[in-house]
């Protein structure tokens, strides 16, 4: 995998700049202010860190930030673009390039795009850790501070702390699931018995009840019926007697005489068949009418008592609406919840002695799976040790001690880190007789920028990341060291791309593409620009990190020197 094209558009005093790395060691130099920063501020936007509205050109609406990585990639690539729904398994056979694109508008908002697709910025960063690492300047500190030591170790130790740190945090999640339920429980005793008097009481309320659901609007139609059941029974008593009363007037016994008349002539007129059929069809229908006006007069005949009894349960039912929903469905459901909820409460003391004796066995399989942990972070350290140790002392730090601390585990602590059981901390005794002490109560810059490059050396060895970028690596380092920071540099550089952002020749002179930054005024406007150097500017270039325009002459005859000994270097 190479990163071959880098592209940026308005971004702070960039206007436009284009950059086409090769392999191997390319480094940025420039005068103080020149605009090296920025460009690895552009790259560090590009792989998802927090950018601004600053970062924007002053002037132009949005700025732009593009790269292009040419295959062949890992197997960790593929799948994060796989999942991202990027790619298909068919594209690991013929994979194309890869382009990512992030856009910063001038009003703050951003964009992500990969393959033109666009992204959340989360996807792009996580693609974008296992393509470039960044070492700016504030890392120099960072490797000061025992937070940061855990994850470079838990990185050096690779697949098996990996391995056995999936295993801690599966056990770490089910212990923590196991405390809280037991904090559930554990409330205030007094609490908890009026709790279940409450539930008790409300579901014991609304099971009592009996309660049906419609019931209450049935009611107030029946209440409707009571209360109007004597002008309900004069007119459906009058209605009943005019169609089939006592007198021989009725509406029925005048239908049947009619009906009887026209069945007559019927058999004079065949004609009128049909017409009689309706008619006897209306008298079945008014005889069932009939009968029905006498059955509602029966229901309308009520107990006396039959009123207060209804009203009674309609009250009943108001008041529960009223307590434990708008509907009798809701208080239903109320009530089913209560009583739910009240026997979870009363298998509350139980369920709390089965989680203690839970907790017990999950405490146990869990500073089992950290001392598991442990054992492969002692392993990674103990090797760790010695490669750190050599690295420095390429590094001309040659009497170095270096050590991973590790703090003893109490076992009688029952809270847990989600990093494990483990506290660490990098120690270093820089010169002989003298003891093991913290980094950041040691190191001097020179010796932190060592010590950082050291252990970034190491990493990017188990990492395999493509692309490493150093923003002033040499920072404190001089003379003959600079030299040898300079080489690990170089020997760093095969197999992969790294930029380096440097002010010494013995650096810059080790370079297989050698970019010069400079800052113009065009216009009133600041830019930025970038320039590949070809030998002679390098040579030129290594002159003036060398004297500044005083001894030229000695200056590039040691420059001359320098590129000698890289080239040197690059034949071995």
């Amino acid at each position: 995998m190479m990163l071959v094209r880098i592209e940026i558009t308005n971004f702070a005093l960039i206007e436009k700049v284009v950059l086409t790395p090769g392999t191997g060691l390319l480094i940025l130099s420039g005068e103080t202010g020149a605009g090296k920063s920025i460009l690895i501020d552009a790259i560090d936007a590009l792989t998802g860190s927090r950018t601004s509205r600053e970062s924007v050109r002053h002037g132009c609406d949005r700025a732009m930030i593009e790269a292009v990585f040419e295959p062949p990639f890992d197997d960790q690539t593929f799948n994060l673009l796989e999942d991202a729904g990027l790619i298909d398994a068919a594209d690991r056979l013929n994979p194309e390039d890869l382009i990512i694109a992030r856009e910063i508008a001038a009003g703050g908002k951003t964009c992500c795009r990969i393959n033109g697709r666009l992204v959340p910025q989360a996807v792009l960063r996580e693609l974008m850790s296992g393509l470039v690492d960044i070492h700016g300047q504030h890392d120099q500190q960072a490797i000061f501070k025992p937070s940061v030591h855990m994850d470079l170790l838990d990185r050096y130790g690779s697949d098996p702390v990996a391995h056995a740190f999936r295993d801690w945090k599966s056990r770490y999640t089910a212990y923590q699931d196991c405390i809280k339920a037991l904090n559930a429980l554990s409330r205030d005793p007094g609490e908890r018995d009026r709790q279940k008097d409450m539930l008790r009481f409300q579901a014991d309320e609304i099971e009592s009840a009996i309660i049906k659901p419609g019931e209450d609007e049935k009611l107030q139609d029946r209440r409707k019926i009571i209360a109007n059941a004597e002008k309900l029974g004069s007119a459906l008593s009058g209605a009943a007697d005019l169609l089939n009363g006592d007198s021989s007037e009725t509406v029925l016994a005048g239908l049947g005489q009619v009906v009887q008349q026209v069945d007559r002539a019927v058999n004079l007129m065949p004609e009128l068949s049909e017409t009689c059929d309706q008619l006897r069809e209306c008298l079945y229908s008014l005889e069932n009418a009939s009968a029905d006006l006498r059955d509602f007069l029966t229901d309308i005949e009520c107990n006396p008592n039959e009123l207060d009894k209804i009203d009674q349960r309609l009250d009943q039912l108001f008041r529960l609406k009223k307590k434990y929903g708008e509907t009798l469905a809701d208080v239903l459901a109320y009530g089913q919840q209560a009583r739910q909820d009240l026997e979870a409460l009363e298998a509350g003391d139980e369920r709390y002695d089965a989680l203690k004796k839970e907790q017990e066995t999950l405490k146990t399989q869990l500073v089992a799976a950290g001392e598991g942990l442990t054992r492969a972070r002692r392993k990674a350290a103990d090797i760790l040790e010695k490669h750190v140790a050599k690295e420095l002392g390429d590094l001309n730090m040659k009497n170095v001690r270096f050590e991973v601390l590790f703090q003893p585990y109490d076992p009688t602590q029952t809270k847990f880190s989600r990093n494990g059981l483990d506290k660490v901390e990098f120690l270093l005794s820089a010169n002989p007789g003298e003891p093991l002490k913290p980094l950041a109560s040691i190191a001097s810059g020179g010796e932190a920028s060592r010590i950082m490059l050291a252990i970034k050396s190491i990493l990017a060895q188990v990492d395999r990341i493509p692309v490493l970028i150093f923003d002033e690596i040499d920072t404190g380092v001089s003379g003959q060291t600079a030299g040898k920071v300079a080489e690990k540099l170089k020997y760093l550089a095969r197999g992969r791309q790294v930029f380096c952002i440097t002010h010494l020749a013995p650096i810059a002179a080790m370079a297989d593409q050698h970019v010069l930054i400079e800052k113009h005024v065009e216009d009133g406007q600041s830019r930025t620009r970038l320039q590949v150097l070809d030998s002679t500017g390098r040579l030129e270039e290594l002159v003036r990190l060398l004297a500044g325009g005083v001894g030229d002459k000695s200056a590039a005859e040691l420059a001359k020197t320098l590129l000698d000994r890289s080239a040197s270097l690059n034949s071995i």
